[in-house]
């Protein structure tokens, strides 16, 4: 409900799991609106994209979008690693949880058949600070997501905008450069 998207928008979860929020996006439209054919059309196959990294959760979500009556013959989803580059697509509204972890990396088997994990730090232009970090490089990829006017809802870690280094410049070009309307903190569950 906080999002409140409408009939028309495109809207992407550039971590989308087995697709939840695309899910509620869908649902929300379907609810809300008197939609006519042709806006049930794009609902149904054109105003989500999801992308996932791993290819048995991408299988999910496109079962899952599909069970929900979401999408077609073309996959709405994308089976790649969303950090990796700009694709150019600008969307009304991106919605996502992304992993959660601090680091980025990924384990590679070498000659001798030892596991070794290698650090990722994506060196993208578009981005404002260059870090392994992956909520922050998730908090920077979704500001090239959207087009002017945009919304975003993210689920992050408590910490990801409350560090130094790197986050301090993402968190001050974030505030400079975009209208953040909300930072909610939520308690602790875990006492």
């Amino acid at each position: 409900d906080v999002m409140r998207p409408e009939p028309g928008m495109e809207i992407i979860d550039p971590a989308c799991g087995t697709g939840g929020f695309l899910i509620s996006a869908h649902n929300y439209i379907a609810k809300h609106y008197q939609l006519d054919k042709e806006q049930k059309q794009h609902l149904r196959y054109h105003a989500l994209k999801g992308v996932e990294i791993a290819d048995n959760v991408a299988r999910l979500c496109v079962m899952n979008l599909y069970l929900h009556g979401i999408g077609g013959d073309e996959s709405l989803v994308d089976v790649d690693d969303s950090l990796e580059s700009d694709r150019g697509h600008r969307y009304d509204q991106v919605l996502t949880n992304p992993p959660f972890g601090k680091k980025s990396s990924i384990t590679i088997i070498n000659e001798v058949g030892k596991a070794v994990r290698e650090k990722i730090e994506y060196e993208r232009t578009d981005f404002w600070a260059t870090t392994s970090n992956k909520q922050l490089n998730f908090v920077q990829h979704i500001k090239t997501l959207l087009r002017i006017n945009g919304k975003a809802a993210m689920v992050v870690p408590d910490n990801v905008l409350f560090e130094g280094g790197a986050g301090e410049t993402i968190r001050r070009k974030l505030l400079h450069e975009c209208d953040v309307h909300t930072l909610f903190k939520a308690a602790d569950w875990s006492s």
